[in-house]
């Protein structure tokens, strides 16, 4: 075979490759329409639109730097994924908002408040809250230790927030400036998460703050079990380890989350006053566990937020895990990830008007 006929066979193979790439993105794009328990691989083509975005923006450079007219087969790539890239980057935000009737809200997997014996971040997190005017808390991993305990978390959070609904199993808790008239623990079945609810009186408007901690995705068991199978230098080990987690675990977690999330979907939709739904979700955007949680409700980062949005301080700060939703009776003014050194994950804020 010529060197001319090895670069046209070069070139068809690109041309295939890069509309194969254009069919995966939009069959990852649409996956997170689809629940797990009915296909579960439509999860793992939903997990993998970050990477598939990654490919298109190498494709469009490599056509365009070519010069031809197949970059416009990776740019729709990208459009397909539109829905994943904007949950993801927003370029600015416009929002403005004038009426003085209004509520920030922070969400945070503390994680055991770092188990710190002393409590000093959870002490220094409670008064940035209150220095920064956060009206209500939701914290998830909302567990003490033998030195710094539940009693103690309480004390540190209840001198500038009086009102608070805290549950033990699962563990979260909701702390507020404004007072609490109702409010629910949801333990999810099978499962040491859950999610809790309160009914808090705004400036004479009830508001329903739902805040959730969606079954784990198991990394952190996976990492450690990996950790000691590298230092005992045992490669059939690993490759169990790994084989048993894609096998059960993650499928498993995986189905828990949605049904889950549906079960979080029926209490929002049946509830009559305004939603403020946030937590640590352990799914990313455009997810079917995402989908079914936002229902109705809006992200409040697309409406309000700025920049790359990573809320997990693993795999190199590139998953967003943690959200805040919220109903059409709000109006987004501000959302932010609060860089803070307690946790794994990073507190997320959100203003809203109303």
């Amino acid at each position: 075979m010529g060197k001319l006929a090895v670069k046209k066979l070069a070139y068809f193979i690109s041309i295939l490759f890069t509309f194969l790439i254009l069919i995966l993105s939009i069959i990852a794009n649409y996956s997170g329409t689809i629940d797990p328990n009915d296909n579960i691989s439509a999860a793992y083509f939903t997990f993998s639109s970050p990477i598939f975005v990654l490919i298109n923006l190498i494709l469009l450079l490599y056509w365009a730097i070519r010069w031809r007219y197949w970059f416009i087969i990776p740019l729709l790539g990208l459009l397909s994924l539109n829905n994943y890239i904007t949950s993801m980057y927003q370029l600015y935000s416009s929002t403005k908002y004038s009426s003085d009737s209004k509520l920030t809200l922070v969400t945070y997997n503390v994680h055991s408040f770092g188990n710190e014996v002393t409590g000093y971040s959870a002490k220094e997190f409670a008064k940035l809250m209150n220095k920064d005017d956060v009206d209500v808390i939701c914290l998830q991993e909302y567990i003490g230790n033998g030195d710094f305990t539940i009693n103690d978390i309480f004390d540190t959070f209840s001198k500038f927030y009086p009102y608070s609904y805290i549950s033990t199993s699962p563990s979260l808790a909701i702390y507020s400036k404004y007072p609490i008239s109702d409010g629910q623990s949801i333990p999810f079945k099978q499962s040491n998460n859950g999610a809790v609810w309160a009914d808090i009186d705004v400036k004479g408007m009830k508001v329903r703050v739902i805040s959730v901690h969606m079954q784990t995705t198991s990394f952190d068991r996976l990492r450690s079990k990996m950790a000691k199978a590298e230092e005992a230098n045992n490669s059939d080990e690993k490759q169990n380890i790994l084989e048993q987690y894609y096998s059960n675990s993650l499928n498993n977690n995986i189905r828990k989350r949605a049904n889950q999330a549906k079960q979080i979907a029926e209490l929002v939709n049946t509830t009559n006053t305004p939603v403020l739904l946030c937590g640590d979700f352990n799914d990313i955007p455009n997810s079917y566990t995402y989908n079914t949680l936002k229902g109705y409700l809006k992200d409040g980062f697309k409406s309000a937020g700025k920049g790359f949005a990573h809320t997990y301080k693993g795999l190199y700060n590139t998953m967003r895990i943690d959200y805040i939703f919220y109903a059409d009776a709000f109006s987004p003014i501000r959302y932010e990830t609060i860089p803070f050194d307690m946790s794994d994950h990073n507190p997320v804020l959100m203003e809203v008007g109303f």
